[in-house]
């Protein structure tokens, strides 16, 4: 069984993505937490899709020229979730909605926000969407025809009746754009008892509405359905789309195309790169063909959702999409989006990147050279090229890598630990050399801070030497050290899992608390692939304090105390 989200209203729990709604059912959303709904019980057995669609390959040697970039929209990259982009079905593309969520403790509810596009791949966020207060969540709304729609869980009183609000219950609503008062008059059109109906999206012709929902009659998780409007103004009774579309897994956040011709929708179904995987279907009279995955490099092992893209593009050459994959921010509005090709006699954008020589060697902790280590080179900000090679029998290795960029460097064999290091060259620098050696630890500390008493649910950035917050998310480590581990292939190799609390509380509960840390990091390390008879944990408790700094604040010397090692036996 997969299970991986961490969505949005509902919580991705169970699938209610924001409306975007949204509450889905794969793990890294529960992980922070159940917001809105429960769990479906789900039989999720998705298959593997491998395959790189388009070439996003920028070299001038090929003989076009256009080629396909992939960036995250510089506006929607912020500390908060961004949660994809809807625009109208009319109008140049510069107008959208964006939905977003801060993840404040206490308030994680989603903002349906105004946003302008000045570039392809700039946009700047506005104000609220003019909702009111009747709901007490809102997610994606879709406007057409003088109307928008909108996923909310209904807290107030709209007509004159008082809103019943149940936890993971998510109605779709229309709201008028042109009156004054939009929440008075706006009404439900797409309902069922307690359950979540949220995403919705229309043709362009504003008479079909596609949208996600957990009522009865579905395949598992949530599915896509469809309604007609009618002649009268009403919506029809809503139907599955079948399991062509649908699976046991979760299917969310429909879209279709400008044209009319496609239904974009994410999934866990099917066969995915991993996580949430964007999908199409052609439409032809009203009927779905087969699916299609977007593939590799659009889809990562992370989730991808909510693809959209303005009214008149084609989204074979421009797509709008969010995407938690390495380098993100948590969830982040990524672009697919066509750029000039740099062709002979020509510079297309800007001066050519200068490239800088990134050479060292591996070594042990006892200052050995090791031969035949896997080096991998990951370009972190602006997140970009991966590459790997392997060190020499003096343990050296050598990249090419571009100034004014940020990457992280990680080395390791197939019976060893792994060490890292961070490389940063500053733009124009005149080193045409940089020199980083990596050195392979027999134990690795993961300061994965949890708040007090707290075993599962991780604050989102680690902790550096200084028990100071890092710029790397726990999510990026765990991703790095499984993808070192499940390279382990001794059969006698075993890696130990230690955990470590701060002194507050009792001798007893800590040695259960530090074992509770151990056992979450086991967990994750084997949802990314790492095999179980690899992992031992084992706790220590506060019982192995770490040395205090002269003049340490208590706080940070406590936070570096609670901390999560490894240790190759």
């Amino acid at each position: 069984m997969r299970v991986r989200l961490r969505w949005q209203f509902p919580s991705f729990a169970l699938i209610a993505m924001l409306a975007f709604a949204g509450c889905v059912t794969t793990a890294r959303f529960g992980e922070r937490g159940k917001l809105e709904c429960p769990v479906p019980p789900v039989i999720c057995q998705p298959g593997a899709f491998d395959q790189t669609i388009l070439d996003t390959s920028s070299s001038p040697l090929i003989r076009t020229r256009h080629y396909l970039s992939i960036v995250r929209v510089q506006g929607l990259n912020t500390e908060a979730d961004e949660f994809g982009v809807a625009f109208p079905n009319e109008g140049d593309g510069r107008a959208g909605m964006a939905t977003i969520r801060n993840n404040r403790a206490g308030d994680r509810r989603n903002q349906l926000l105004t946003t302008t596009f000045s570039t392809i791949t700039n946009a700047t966020v506005g104000t609220n969407v003019p909702t009111g207060n009747a709901f007490s969540s809102v997610g994606r709304g879709v406007a057409a025809q003088g109307t928008l729609h909108v996923a909310a869980r209904q807290g107030g009183v709209i007509d004159g009746v008082d809103g019943i609000s149940v936890v993971g219950d998510y109605d779709l609503f229309t709201v008028p754009t042109a009156t004054r008062n939009q929440v008075a008059a706006a009404r439900n059109s797409i309902s069922a008892v307690v359950s979540w109906d949220a995403q919705p999206a229309l043709t362009p012709d504003g008479r079909t509405l596609y949208f996600a929902s957990t009522r009865p009659g579905g395949y598992g998780g949530a599915d896509l359905w469809v309604s007609q409007l009618g002649s009268n103004g009403n919506w029809s009774e809503p139907k599955n789309l079948g399991p062509g579309i649908n699976t046991p897994c979760d299917e969310l956040s429909p879209w279709v195309s400008g044209n009319g011709r496609w239904l974009y929708f994410a999934s866990m179904g099917h066969q995915t790169v991993g996580g949430y995987d964007l999908f199409r279907a052609p439409i032809s009279n009203n009927q779905l063909g087969g699916v299609q995955n977007l593939g590799k490099p659009i889809n990562t092992p992370r989730d991808e959702i909510f693809p959209s893209a303005p009214f008149t593009a084609d989204p074979d050459t421009l797509l709008y999409y969010s995407s938690d994959q390495e380098g993100s921010r948590l969830f982040d509005v990524y672009v697919l989006h066509k750029r000039k090709r740099m062709v002979k006699g020509e510079i297309a954008e800007g001066l050519p990147p200068k490239l800088v020589r990134l050479k060292g060697t591996v070594e042990t902790e006892q200052g050995e050279p090791v031969d035949s280590a896997i080096v991998k080179l990951e370009q972190k900000d602006p997140p970009g090229r991966k590459d790997s090679t392997r060190s020499g029998n003096d343990g050296g290795y050598e990249f090419q890598i571009e100034q004014g960029k940020d990457y992280v460097l990680t080395a390791g064999t197939d019976s060893t630990l792994f060490g890292q290091q961070e490389v940063s060259v500053p733009a124009n620098s005149d080193s045409t050399v940089v020199v980083r050696n990596v050195v392979i630890p027999d134990t690795v500390t993961f300061r994965v801070n949890f708040p007090f008493n707290n075993a599962t649910d991780p604050y989102e950035f680690t902790l550096d030497d200084r028990g100071l917050p890092s710029d790397q998310r726990w999510l990026d480590m765990i991703d790095r050290a499984a993808g070192f581990l499940r390279t382990i292939t001794s059969p006698s190799a075993n890696i130990e899992i230690v955990g470590h609390t701060d002194p507050a509380g009792s001798d007893e509960f800590n040695i259960g608390l530090g074992r509770r840390r151990a056992e979450f990091i086991r967990r994750e390390l084997i949802k990314r692939g790492v095999p179980e008879r690899l992992l031992t944990v084992r706790t220590e408790g506060e019982r192995r304090p770490l040395a205090e700094r002269a003049n340490e604040p208590q706080d940070l010397y406590h936070a570096r105390l609670r901390r999560v090692e490894l240790i190759k036996r």
